[in-house]
Parts: C-alpha cells; structure tokens; sequence
C-alpha cells in the first residue's frame, strides 16, 4: 500500500487520461464556433487548464442564452401590452447596441407613437359609458355580451342582469341572430323596463364585422322618445292654439256687422294685403248669400295705407258683390285714396263713394227706406 500510494503521487496528474475525456467533453458541450476555436487535448497545454476553460466558455455562453432569453421575454411583454392599449409600458434598452437593443428601441418608439396617435381603450370605454343613449352589444350564442351605464338608466336592470340575456328581455320580439340575419336594422320600437312599463325608442341596429370579414356580433342602440314625444304634443297643441287665433284674427280683421234686414257695413282697420282682401271678400260673399243684403258699406277710414295692389282688391271685391244683386258703397274716401283710384283708373261706375261712414250710413238706410227693407216699425226721416 505505501509503495502504491508513493507511485500516485510521484505520477503526473496530466498523464491521467480521464482529464483528457473530460476536456474532450467540456468542448463537446460549446457551440459550434466555441468549440473550433477551444485548444486541442492533445496539444501540449495543460489538459485540466484545457478542461477549466471549456467549462468556463460553457457557463459563460448559458449565462449569455439565459440573458438573451430575459430580453426577449421582456420584449414580449412590451408587444402584448401594446396589443391590450398599455402604451406606457416600455422595453428595456442595454448598452450592448445588439439586435435586442434596436427590437427594444423601436418597439419603445412605437408606443410612444400609439399614446399620441391612437384613442385607448379606457378612453373608448370611457365615451361609451358616458353616452346618453342605451348601447347593447350581442351575439347568436351568449346574447347581451355588454351594455353601457344608459342601458341600465333605461331598463331598470343591473349591469349583470342583462349580460347573458337574449335581447328580447328589453326589445320584445328581437333576437341578435336575426338582427344579423338581416344586416341591422332601423326603425321605432318600445324598450320593456325591469317594472312593465314600456317605453318609446329610436332603435338603430349594426353588425360587427372584424378586419376579415367575420362577424363578431350586433351593436344596438337605442333613444328614449318620450321626451320628443311629448314636445311633439306640446307642438300639436301649440299649433292648434295658433289655428285658433288666427281663425279669431281673420273674423276679427274682416267684422261683417248688419245694420238692417237689408244693409250690413264692413269696417276695414289696419293694413291692406292681398290675403287679406281676399279673406275679406270671401267672407263678404257669404254673408250677402245668408242674409240676401240689397246694401253693403265698405268703410275703409280705419285703413292706415292704401296701395295699387290695395285698390285693385276693393274694386274686385265690389264687382264680385254686385254680381250677387248688391249695391256697394264705398265710404272713407280720403284724398290719396282718390288720387290712387284717379291714377289707376278704377271702374267705379254706380259705386257710391263717401268721405264718411256716417255719410255712408245715411245714404245706405235712405236706399233701404226707398226698397221698403228697414223692416217693421222702423222709419227713416
């Protein structure tokens, strides 16, 4: 034993050839290009220092692969964070100016790019939920896939109670598959609320489509109308009112008042314009229909300016009377009116003209006394 042990130590450790397997292995275990450049076992160098460098290289090239692995990885958490709207999220850049380096400066570029360029979605969920109109999206399989805060207003139904429902819980008589059968829709529906009561909406429908095409499902929405509704009543009746007054207005602006069986007076205020005369001969007409007057005073002394157009609708109205058997008087006659009939050359022919309604009047009642048509027990002196 002792000249045993004497033999091991006075032997050179390099001449074991298990070092020269294991530094065989160890650059076995190096990359391609490594392994080329590693010294030879057989070379004169010192094959446990051989063995020491290869193992070295090795941990140092797994040290690289486990870095490299890091950074990409960290890259593919920038790149999802991009995908879901997280634009602050950014990539880590080395001092190494490697490929990964240049990935994670242009990937850092671009989410800075996205944050100004690009609405987020926060600030898109943001929008809908602050919308005033009920929004439902749905689809064929799971029905309401989610609805906005106006949704819940509008129904009376928790967020949670309407996600999963067919569509027809709150639009009777709908369901998303023929909605999207039928490519949308447009038109005026109810909205059934959570306590019966159904309520009047402007029901638009889309589909949603992907970039390829596919559909994703419908996208409702809707408008409460009650309020349109009831200014369309208070519309309806404020324009009823304003029928009413003017139909008031016209009767008033044309008074036809009888004097005796056999003559009436129309007193003529305000402005004279072609509706007007017009009005005023229709009506002018039927009362010498229901009353078979033989004389009728048109007074215009209350008649601010008198026209060429004014004129000639007198002087039409005076013809159509006497077509009807009346004799027509005209009282009022101011200067500028004469000079206007004068200048016009009006036919007046067995028309009477006065300056005065009284005059009028006098003459008119002598013309009815002389027909015997001032009526029982009334004399005219």
């Amino acid at each position: 034993m002792a000249e045993r042990a004497h033999w091991l130590m006075a032997r050179d450790p390099r001449d074991d050839p298990r070092l020269a397997e294991l530094c065989e292995l160890a650059v076995s275990l190096l990359p391609a290009e490594e392994g080329r450049d590693a010294p030879s076992p057989a070379s004169g160098a010192d094959a446990l220092d051989r063995a020491l460098s290869a193992l070295r290289s090795l941990a140092a090239a797994r040290s690289d692969a486990r870095a490299m692995n890091e950074r990409l990885e960290g890259l593919l958490e920038v790149v999802v964070a991009l995908v879901g709207f997280d634009y602050a999220k950014k990539a880590h850049v080395s001092d190494r100016n490697d490929l990964i380096d240049g990935m994670a400066a242009g990937l850092n570029m671009l989410g800075e790019e996205l944050a100004t360029s690009t609405v987020s979605k926060t600030h898109v969920t943001s929008i809908i939920e602050s919308m005033l109109d009920l929004l439902v999206v749905a689809d064929r399989e799971r029905g309401i896939r989610s609805v906005n805060q106006a949704a819940c207003v509008l129904t009376g139904y928790a967020r949670e109670e309407l996600v999963g429902k067919p569509i027809d819980l709150v639009f009777p008589g709908l369901s998303a598959g023929a909605l999207i059968d039928a490519g949308g829709g447009r038109d005026e529906r109810v909205c059934l609320r959570k306590d019966g009561r159904a309520v009047p909406v402007s029901f638009l429908a889309s589909v949603m489509r992907a970039d390829g095409g596919q559909i994703h499902g419908i996208v409702c929405v809707a408008r409460d109308l009650r309020e349109n509704k009831q200014a369309e009543e208070e519309r309806w009746r404020l324009r009823e009112a304003v029928h009413r007054q003017t139909v008031l207005v016209e009767e008033l602006s044309t008074p036809i008042i009888p004097i005796t069986d056999g003559l009436m007076v129309v007193p003529l205020v305000g402005t004279l314009d072609e509706q007007r005369l017009s009005r005023m001969t229709e009506a002018l007409l039927q009362a010498l229909s229901a009353r078979a007057a033989s004389v009728i005073i048109v007074d215009i002394t209350g008649v601010r300016t008198v026209d060429e157009q004014a004129v000639h609708g007198l002087v039409r109205a005076v013809r159509a009377a006497r077509l009807l058997g009346a004799r027509v008087l005209l009282s009022g006659i101011r200067p500028d009116v004469a000079r206007m009939l004068v200048e016009i050359e009006a036919d007046l022919d067995g028309v009477a003209t006065f300056g005065s309604l009284q005059g009028g009047i006098v003459h008119a009642l002598r013309s009815v006394a002389e027909r015997g048509q001032l009526g029982p027990g009334v004399r005219f002196t």
